[in-house]
């Protein structure tokens, strides 16, 4: 591996920089003066709870880790924070931030698809007429909503590439729009190709190493999207009669040593029902509403700086989100949509 596959100088052409603890100080001091006065950069999800453990959401100059299994929701999630990152009644300024989606797991149409769902609150099933065709209103409201969809400042790049090719988009996207606030999200992190020579754990590594660059260098806000290996799915893990080992843990990661110390935070979102357990974890939660909607548990196992622990939220991936808790759920008006209701 050379230095410049890193990005960083050659050993002895560069100094590294030094920062005194008075500019560190005073940097402080600023941070905390902006806080107090209400101008903190950050931006909050629809969830409380999880905007509570994260400080009050998402935050610039850190990278967020977004794990889970296969079919836990964790894309879904994914595509609801673009939303609510571009929604001004949860945003304070939605003008300056821009929104680079590595989007290699499905085309940009399909992550749109599952918007429109969102928004008109007509089924992903529907949409795509598997049944029958959607009729003269329907689709007129589905074209309603793609016509509101077109000015979001959200950037897809659908070609998986290397970690080299992913920086220099990125450093294109910030050359483009030098003044905004850029939010880089990829989904996810085991279709990023290796550069030659790299098995799949050194690709993980040097991706982890090079956003913490990105972070450094630009500021950005950064969600990477990862897997969950198989040991959760272990019969001792779903074991009812030993609940400690419900919740996921770092070593449930696929290359967890590497991408979980880049991180700021890590996240891990955990739908116990679609592993047969029937309540959930030492507290006994039961894994499924009264009217049959699975419990997502969204695990916060590292946060630098807010609080650890878990918050749980309801799965309604078939019509394209992701609920808060609630012991009293229905599922009712989503917070971007629908448009219209559809009788």
């Amino acid at each position: 591996m050379t230095p410049q596959d890193r990005n960083y100088p050659e050993q002895g052409s560069s100094k590294l920089d030094i920062q005194t603890s008075k500019l560190a100080a005073v940097n402080a001091a600023n941070e905390i003066s902006e806080a107090r006065s209400g101008n903190r950069l950050v931006m909050a999800s629809r969830w409380d709870k999880l905007n509570y453990m994260l400080l009050g959401g998402f935050q610039f100059g850190q990278t967020y880790m977004l794990c889970g299994a296969s079919g836990h929701g964790k894309s879904y999630m994914l595509n609801m924070l673009l939303r609510d990152f571009t929604n001004p009644t949860l945003q304070k300024d939605v003008s300056k931030t821009r929104i680079l989606h590595f989007s290699f797991e499905m085309s940009a149409a399909a992550e749109m698809t599952r918007r429109i769902s969102t928004l008109t609150g007509i089924s992903y099933r529907k949409l795509m007429s598997a049944d029958r065709p959607l009729n003269a209103e329907e689709h007129g409201i589905v074209a309603s909503a793609a016509e509101r969809l077109k000015d979001e400042p959200i950037y897809f790049v659908e070609t998986p590439g290397n970690r080299q090719q992913i920086r220099n988009t990125i450093d294109r996207m910030k050359q483009k729009f030098p003044d905004d606030n850029l939010v880089v999200t990829l989904d996810h992190t085991l279709l990023a190709q290796s550069m030659p020579g790299e098995n799949e754990i050194q690709t993980l590594a040097e991706l982890g190493k090079m956003f913490i660059d990105i972070r450094k260098e630009f500021g950005t806000l950064n969600i990477l999207l990862s897997q969950l290996n198989d040991k959760i799915e272990s019969s001792s893990r779903r074991d009812p009669s030993v609940p400690s080992l419900h919740f996921p843990t770092k070593t449930d990661i696929h290359g967890s040593k590497q991408l979980y110390h880049a991180a700021d935070v890590c996240l891990v979102m955990h739908q116990p029902a679609l592993l047969g357990l029937e309540v959930y974890g030492p507290d006994r939660v039961p894994t499924m509403t009264e009217d049959g909607k699975n419990l997502i548990s969204l695990h916060v196992l590292k946060n630098r700086h807010g609080t650890q622990g878990y918050t749980r939220m309801i799965a309604n991936l078939e019509n394209g989100r992701i609920d808060p808790w609630s012991d009293n759920y229905k599922a009712d008006v989503p917070l971007d949509g629908p448009l219209f209701s559809i009788q």
